[in-house]
């Protein structure tokens, strides 16, 4: 059973995984950015495009780095079943899951845009079903 949560969690790093490749890769911010700002890439100043895609490879770097975080702690708990790993392995994708929930609200709610919310909230989602399975495997 401990393997729902484990799942859960992996689903969440994959979807973390591709969606920070996603924003360290891109040379120019993503549609739902050019809505928000109601502008196109090509309207914009360099020094605000150099801006705009520094903040994409953080965010797409933090994305990256919380699903590895996760992948190796699940592979540490199958080498070493203890209740401590088993407690902070959704640790860092509920960090950048509630970073994404935050942006992803301010934008939708203060602009026309609509970014990826239903994403975010899936992730949400899938964490407290991981988490909970995982509070009964906890002695």
């Amino acid at each position: 059973m401990i393997n729902i949560s484990f799942l859960c969690y992996a689903i969440v790093s994959l979807f973390s995984f591709v969606f920070g490749i996603i924003y360290i890769t891109r040379d120019k911010f993503m549609p739902y950015h050019e809505v928000a700002l109601n502008k196109t890439w090509e309207d914009l100043e360099q020094n605000q495009q150099t801006l705009l895609l520094a903040l994409m490879r953080v965010a797409g770097s933090g994305f990256i780095g919380s699903s590895i975080t996760t992948i190796f702690l699940i592979y540490v708990y199958n080498l070493y079943p203890t209740n401590i790993i088993l407690l902070i392995t959704p640790i860092p994708c509920l960090c950048m899951s509630f970073g994404s929930f935050l942006a992803t609200t301010m934008v939708s709610q203060k602009t026309p845009a609509k970014p990826p919310l239903k994403l975010t909230i899936l992730s949400f989602a899938l964490l407290f079903v991981g988490i909970l399975n995982s509070l009964f495997f906890v002695n």
